[in-house]
């Protein structure tokens, strides 16, 4: 092993399988190869190393990369190791070479960012358009009435685009948590060494150019020991998930009794025994993942919560975590995009339970403040209307139950009905985030143009990245010759 130098023989067999990282590290592999390249490269320009020397060692990396993970020799305590230990192999004592002025400890903390970010801008791509689905699906369905629920009982008449632009700012809010996570994981750890730099004269800014980050993470102590990055990351995925599983969750319900929705099949199961089935399988998934990944967030926060400064290899058990639970994010991510993208909503059902359980009580209410009752006493009035079941009244009812009250008020049977029409409730609610038609096309309109301006966001960072990264390969090329 390369990192045993005052070691004698061999780490314990048990010993390795319990430290080694080989089983996840293929996460990090790609982004420890151009964490190689851009070292390389600065070693050479600062004249630490020469650039025959540069050119064998970034010969070998290419190779590496060419011939992927599975290449190396999983005997090894992590990736960095097992790429070194094949420079080396390679590039015999020129491969020696690699690691001046650089520590694991720097470079993991490099190849973790850079993970996290790449996960990030393609969860922000996913999520763009899943809201873009969203607004889609708002504006087919603008005039759709639908009962509105809270404790999951019937409550007012709503509409669906209502609800689903709801959908709709519950994800804008986590892509804006991930897009500002992205500004502090988007910085470069690289040249810290173990915790305190190095007294070689390396060009930490050069190495942050070419791999596309934003900055570098200034001190070195904090580049190596600090993972509030990982567990922002962790967090902000953690919370989008909240938010499938939220969104799921009624899925499955409007699949069952309610019959608001018809699922697409293929995002839909059925049963080994009953034909008939068509399950939501999808949904339920992802509202289980939610769950754990609830207890994953936990898990890191314990890890990290004691950790001396500066570096300790218990970090490495939260790697594990980070790369499970972006992974998973993301795929949750597509399926969703593509489950709402598919699921039929069947408004006439919707249409057909909008004034179910008495859900105008609140406007008829409303009525009567406007005819100069008091809201509390309106209250208790249309109370006593649901205490008898009478969930349909006419006008001299009204009036009737209202004089119990030593209520004297006049209402026509035009005012009440159009009280207790759930087509006409829902425009009538035109204060600022209501149900009117108005107000669910400006709320559209404003959403399209804020996604318009996202997609302009991530377009550029990923462009910026995408021009740094080609600039580094064109190094790579100058020094080692261009493929043929």
């Amino acid at each position: 092993m390369t990192v045993r130098s005052r070691l004698e023989g061999r780490m314990d067999e048990n010993a390795l399988k319990l430290t080694t990282s080989m089983d996840f590290d293929e996460n990090i592999f790609q982004y420890d190869i151009l964490v190689d390249y851009a070292h390389v490269i600065m070693l050479e320009k600062s004249g630490i190393i020469d650039r025959n020397s540069a050119a064998r060692i970034l010969r070998a990396l290419r190779e590496i990369e060419r011939s992927g993970f599975e290449s190396l020799s999983k005997e090894y305590e992590d990736v960095h190791e097992a790429i070194e230990a094949k420079v080396i192999e390679l590039a015999g004592d020129d491969g020696k070479k690699m690691h001046t002025a650089r520590s694991r400890n720097d470079e993991v903390a490099t190849c973790l960012r850079m993970f996290a970010r790449d996960r990030i801008l393609e969860l922000l791509s996913t999520l763009l358009e899943l809201r873009s689905v969203l607004l889609k699906k708002a504006k087919e369905n603008a005039n759709a009435v639908m009962p509105g629920f809270t404790h999951l009982q019937y409550a007012q008449p709503t509409k669906l685009s209502h609800h689903l632009l709801a959908y709709h700012d519950m994800i804008e809010r986590d892509f804006q948590r991930l897009l500002d996570a992205f500004r502090r994981v988007n910085l470069s750890p690289l040249g810290s060494s173990a915790f305190a730099g190095t007294s070689f004269p390396i060009d930490r800014r050069l190495v942050a150019e070419y791999l596309g980050f934003d900055g570098v993470v200034e001190n070195a102590m904090d580049g190596v020991s600090s993972r509030d990055f990982l567990i922002e990351s962790v967090f902000a995925c953690t919370s989008l998930m909240l938010s499938f599983s939220r969104i799921c969750e009624e899925i499955v319900l409007w699949a069952s009794e309610f019959e608001f929705v018809v699922l697409p099949d293929e995002f839909a199961s059925s049963s080994s025994i009953m034909p008939q089935k068509k399950n939501p399988d999808t949904a339920e998934i992802i509202r289980a993942k939610a769950g754990r990944m609830v207890g994953d967030l936990a898990g890191v926060m314990a890890i990290y919560k004691a950790m001396p400064f500066a570096y300790n290899r218990d970090f490495q058990e939260m790697n594990r975590v980070m790369f499970q639970v972006m992974n998973e994010t993301l795929l949750a991510a597509r399926v969703m995009a593509g489950l709402m993208d598919g699921i039929e909503f069947r408004t006439d059902v919707m249409e057909g339970k909008a004034g179910k359980g008495f859900s105008v009580a609140t406007e008829i209410a409303n009525l009567l403040v406007q005819k100069g009752v008091p809201f509390r006493t309106s209250h208790r009035i249309v109370g006593e209307l649901a205490k008898r079941g009478i969930y349909r009244p006419d006008a001299k009812t009204l009036t009737t139950i209202a004089r119990e009250f030593g209520v004297k008020v006049e209402v026509t049977q035009e005012e009440i009905e159009a009280a207790s029409i759930p087509e006409l409730v829902v425009e009538q609610r035109g204060s600022e985030g209501g149900t009117s038609e108005r107000n669910i096309l400006v709320m559209i309109e404003k959403r399209v143009e804020r996604i318009k301006e996202d997609e302009v966001r991530i377009a550029s960072i990923r462009a910026r990245i995408s021009d740094s990264l080609k600039r580094l390969f064109e190094e790579v090329d100058a020094y080692a010759g261009k493929e043929g």
